[in-house]
């Protein structure tokens, strides 16, 4: 229930907010009706609140209502979660990290008693003692994105407050711990493992006091130095060194200050497994004013790495030395140089020794010295042996019954009975050796390179002597084998360049070598002929490509196919490809190239022209599609007449398809009434005669004998040997008939023209025209000439309109008239009785297509006729037209 002085207070602030210029407290009084005393302790009040601001102005103090900001605006600037209750544990307020943490919304909880909230978080603040206002830390169960099981730790801090209706109130806030409670746990526990590493640790774990007494020592320290770590606590650390070890120990523990708090030192220690060295590390702890309060030691048995450093210097050395004799054998340039570096290199490591140095010639199976050198650098072969030399026999049968034949192959320095050279060079040389060098224990080995001998040494120590740098000597062999097998393929490569060079300066073909890196290295003089480029014109592949292949498109196919193929190319493979190449004068040659990949990595490549080549394949393409393709038979065949090829024409002259002719006879085309004409022919062509058109008779599959004319003639190899028969055969059968009656026509037609009637052949359509007629039609229609008659119409020779219609429909009713007279206009116009037989030739859809007729004129009978009628002797008659 709201009392007088709330609602007194509720009016006061009513009025501050109503006027912004703010009010006295006199103001306030008047406009209330209440006393300046009670306003003034309200105002009091309202402005321990914070709800009233307050200003003096002269001597009177101005009262303004304060600006309101939103309590959830100003809590969500913090980073803490914060939550605020009432007095009843009513959530009022949450701020937006609370939110977000929780996962809940504002409506989930604002207004919600704090056990009722869900959540674990709310139930633990619930359960938090409400009357402390001290820090209190939680651990909550919260999902988190990087750990959905994880634990949450926070602080909690519980704020007492009053809201403007002065009700009390408490503010939560929750400050997250979590990652420093994680990182103490952390901590405490790399202490433990800390330590108990340290216990483990091979190394000598130790702490002592500035005045050397030890206050801890691992299990290690206690293995060198006692049996148990507690027989040395509270002992004095530098009583554990002796004599000079004790006192540089002090002076390194007392090293350490200042700003040097490390320092380093190497001490030799007697310990159970004997003498070891160690290194100890020394560190200084001091306190915060730089007072040292503490060391801490670390010691570290270095003997092992003292021993690999020092392995490794005589390491480092001999490298040195291999270095500088494999730099000697590299810039040799015979193998003569390479024998001296060899003797040098041996004496360098094996004082007092005499080297004995052999080549060999594996093919030959021969063992030649090459130098006998003694301990004071003195050549001795010279004058052992009076210049004539040491060479002797040793076949690789022999080489194998050598004692220790496998070490010595492999390049071990083999310890050699004495007298194994008796049987190898004689008892007389080998007392010439023993006499210049004494007597002397053996060791020896092959020089071998990629499993060829190519040499033998022999290291000669006086008796007892050890054998010392053993591998390094076998080192310096093996690499004198090396360059001694390389100087010998360099010599043989030489030859072989010379060789090669030869070769390609000579051979007709055009020959490059092309660097792997693309750059021409050479091409020959048939190279220069052809293309016409030399080196300068194309050094590299790129200038080659564009001077060779001016079309882009081709030279961008011929690169990407020359990659390719060179991708996939090995030694020794030969990858032919055909290419149109521009020479320098501009002609284009068709180019066969055969690219062949050397082990070296560089290309050779023959280059053919094939240019003539496929023109005459062009040709001999082009002659065989004719031969294919001709109407004539064309027919090859040996010089004893059998057949070897037979044309389309062929088939269609004969009738016998290609494959039942090859092979076989030509007589059997011959017909039987032509005997011995094959072989006249033959003879003739073999005596290298042409036989042009001949006309003769050949008989076909089915049986007939056809007419032909034969062009025969014989065929020539490059010497002008006849090594075959071409014969062209055409069918002159359709030629023959047409002559022969053509002779027929001719015979007819003479005595045709001969006879007083017109013959004729006219077409039959209405007009009509005339296609052949003697001489008698001519002259009886009254032309000079059958072309006159040709050109005018059959139907215009008809005196009567109609005449040639009645004519054609009879001869299409019955196909034949007999001496049917009919009226026609000669040329000069006067009228013409004859008598007219005509015969119809019909088509297949009953058309007339020709007439063939005879036309007798009877003009005068009829002129007498009617003379004779005139007199009465005879009746007039008259008939129709004639064609």
């Amino acid at each position: 229930m709201e009392t007088p002085v709330d609602k007194r207070i509720a009016m006061i602030r009513s009025l501050l907010q109503s006027e912004h210029r703010g009010m006295s407290i006199s103001d306030i009084a008047n406009r209330l009706g209440v006393k300046r005393n009670i306003v003034s302790g309200d105002l009091n009040y309202l402005l321990r609140l914070g709800q009233v601001e307050m200003q003096a102005i002269g001597t009177s103090k101005v009262f303004f209502a304060t600006a309101k900001i939103p309590i959830s605006g100003i809590l969500n600037y913090s980073s803490d979660r914060i939550l605020i209750i009432d007095k009843d544990r009513q959530v009022i307020e949450a701020n937006t990290a609370l939110l977000e943490m929780t996962g809940l919304s504002r409506d989930e909880i604002i207004g919600s008693p704090l056990d009722a909230c869900p959540g674990p978080l709310f139930s633990t603040l619930d359960g938090l003692s409400p009357g402390t206002t001290e820090a209190q830390d939680i651990a909550v169960w919260l999902p988190m994105l990087d750990d959905p099981r994880a634990i949450r730790h926070f602080r909690v801090k519980l704020v007492p407050i009053i809201f403007e209706d002065t009700a009390g109130g408490t503010m939560i806030t929750l400050e997250d711990i979590t990652e420093a409670v994680r990182n103490r746990d952390a901590l405490r526990m790399s202490e433990e493992r800390y330590k108990a590493i340290v216990e483990d640790m091979p190394d000598l774990i130790f702490r002592f006091f500035p005045n050397g007494i030890l206050t801890y020592a691992n299990q290690a320290f206690s293995s060198v130095f006692g049996e148990h770590e507690t027989s040395h606590r509270g002992e004095n650390v530098y009583a554990l060194f002796s004599g000079d070890d004790r006192v540089s120990f002090l002076e390194l523990v007392r090293s350490a200050r200042g700003d040097t708090h490390l320092v380093t030192g190497i001490y030799a220690l007697t310990t159970p497994a004997g003498v070891r060295q160690y290194s100890f590390s020394i560190r200084a702890i001091t306190s915060e004013a730089g007072t040292i309060v503490e060391y801490q030691g670390i010691g570290r048995d270095i003997s092992a790495e003292l021993d690999t450093r020092n392995q490794l210097l005589r390491n480092a050395s001999e490298k040195e030395f291999l270095w500088r004799v494999s730099q000697q054998f590299l810039y040799t340039s015979s193998a003569t140089e390479i024998f001296d570096h060899l003797a040098e290199g041996i004496a360098d490591r094996i004082p007092g020794a005499v080297m004995m140095i052999f080549s060999y010639d594996e093919k030959a199976g021969t063992m030649r010295a090459e130098l006998i050198r003694d301990d004071q650098g003195t050549d001795l072969l010279a004058s052992i042996f009076d210049g004539e030399g040491l060479a002797f026999s040793l076949p690789h049968s022999v080489m194998t019954k050598l004692p220790g034949y496998e070490g010595i192959l492999q390049g071990d320095l083999t310890p050699m009975e004495s007298g194994f050279l008796l049987p190898l060079i004689g008892d007389s040389a080998v007392q010439r050796i023993r006499g210049a060098i004494g007597q002397r224990s053996v060791a020896a080995t092959m020089m071998v390179s990629d499993s060829t001998v190519v040499g033998a040494v022999a290291i000669c120590l006086p008796p007892g002597t050890p054998l010392e740098n053993r591998s390094v000597a076998e080192t310096v062999i093996h690499i004198a084998a090396l360059a001694l097998q390389r100087q010998y393929t360099r010599e043989s490569l030489r030859k072989s360049d010379s060789r090669f060079r030869t070769v390609t300066a000579v051979t007709p073909l055009p020959v490059s070598i092309i660097s792997p890196d693309g750059r021409y290295l050479s091409v020959n003089s048939s190279f220069t002929e052809l293309f016409g480029y030399t080196l300068d014109d194309i050094p590299d592949g790129r200038r080659w490509f564009l001077q060779a292949f001016p079309d882009t498109s081709l030279m961008q196919r011929a690169r990407e196919i020359w990659m390719q193929d060179l991708r996939q190319s090995k030694p020794g493979e030969i990858r032919s490809r055909r290419f149109p190449v521009r020479c320098k004068d501009g002609s284009i040659c068709s180019i066969l190239f055969h690219p062949c990949s050397l082990p070296d990595g560089c290309q050779l490549v023959i280059y053919e022209d094939v240019t003539g080549r496929e023109e005459a394949e062009r040709v001999r393409n082009l002659l065989a599609e004719i031969v294919r393709s001709s109407h004539d038979a064309i027919i090859g065949m040996t010089t004893n007449g059998r057949i070897q090829t037979w044309n389309p024409g062929a088939e269609r002259v004969y009738g016998y398809p290609a494959g039942e002719m090859i092979g076989k006879d030509i007589a059997l085309l011959f017909p039987p009434h032509l005997p011995g004409e094959k072989d006249r022919i033959l003879a003739m062509v073999q005596s290298g005669k042409f036989i042009p058109e001949l006309e003769t008779e050949r008989v076909r599959k089915d049986g007939s004998v056809i007419d032909v004319s034969v062009t025969i003639s014989p065929v020539f190899d490059r010497d002008g040997n006849i090594i075959g028969v071409s014969t062209i055969v055409k069918d002159i059968t359709a030629k023959k008939a047409a002559e022969r009656f053509r002779e027929l026509e001719s015979r007819y037609r003479s005595r045709v023209d001969a006879i007083n009637v017109g013959v004729y052949r006219s077409t039959g359509d209405p007009g009509g025209r005339f296609v052949w007629g003697n001489s008698s039609l001519v002259r009886i229609l009254g032309y000079s000439s059958f072309e006159d008659v040709a050109d005018i119409p059959v139907s215009d020779h008809f005196l009567h309109i109609g005449g040639r219609r009645e004519l054609l429909d009879d001869l299409r009713h019955s196909g034949f008239v007999k001496n049917r007279e009919l009226l026609l206009r000669k040329k000069d116009g006067s009228t013409l009785h004859v008598l007219v037989t005509a015969l119809a030739t019909f088509a297949p859809d009953g058309g007339i297509v020709f007439i063939n007729g005879i036309v007798e004129d009877v003009t005068e009978n009829r002129i007498l006729a009617r003379k004779l009628a005139s007199l009465g002797e005879l009746p007039d008659e008259s008939g129709p037209s004639i064609p």
